[in-house]
Formats: structure tokens, sequence, C-alpha cells
């Protein structure tokens, strides 16, 4: 007679991860400090992300916030679920400073690429080009 698995006897799966020491050591050292194991830690994990997975696309605006008694910004976003997601609280105005000249050079740099420098002129569909319009 053949004798069954554990994973065949109860219709289960396996899941295994790959992770370096230190990472192991660390989970392990949060494992415990929960007072779980990492096999039962990984299956709450897994039984969490299928019940509340996170949406892959999300839609929403972003605001940045000057708060002028700190001389710093607020990032937040405001998701068109209208869930407002706090990023940063503490942006320097440096950082903001310098990361809006590198927005605005790196859209200056798209809006050429694309020849978006006219008002008459949009973004065509290639299928549209490819049917000889």
């Amino acid at each position: 007679m053949m004798k069954k698995t554990w994973d065949g006897a109860y219709d289960v799966k396996t899941v295994s991860a790959k992770l370096s020491q230190s990472e192991f050591t660390n989970f392990k050292t949060h494992c415990d400090t929960k007072g779980l194991t990492p096999s039962a830690q990984i299956k709450e994990l897994i039984k969490n992300e299928i019940k509340n997975p996170l949406p892959i696309n999300l839609a929403g605006k972003n605001i940045l916030v000057y708060n002028r008694a700190k001389d710093n910004f607020s990032w937040r976003v405001m998701l068109d679920s209208g869930l407002r997601v706090d990023i940063d609280d503490g942006l320097p105005a440096e950082f903001v400073s310098q990361l809006f000249d590198s927005l605005k050079q790196a859209v200056d740099e798209r809006n050429t690429y694309l020849k978006k420098g006219s008002k008459e002129s949009v973004t065509v569909p290639s299928k549209l080009v490819r049917k000889g319009i």
C-alpha cells in the first residue's frame, strides 16, 4: 500500500520562497515577535492578500500642500474612489523645487518627442496611419 503524503491526504499545496540568510533571519525574528511560525505567517499573508488585494491600477490626483510654519510640503494623493493617501508630510522645500525642475524637464522632453508643442496637433493612433489615411 502506498503511503499518502500530508499534501495529498488533505488536498493542499505548498508555497515556498527563496530568501537570503539575512532576509530569513529578519522574517524569523518578525514571526517570533508575533508568536507565529514562518509557515503560519506566510499563510496569513497570502489569505489577507487574497481577501483584500490591492488593485493593480489606481487613478487619482497628486496634491502638494505647502506648510508655511514648517517651510515644507505634504504630498497627498486623492484617489478617484475618494480615499486620500498621505505619501509624506515633511518634504523639504529644496527637494520639491528640484523635483519640480526635473519633472518639467522630463515632460518638456516628452512633449518635444511626441511633437505636442502645437495645440492643433494631437497624438494619432498608429493603426490609423497603417490604414493609409
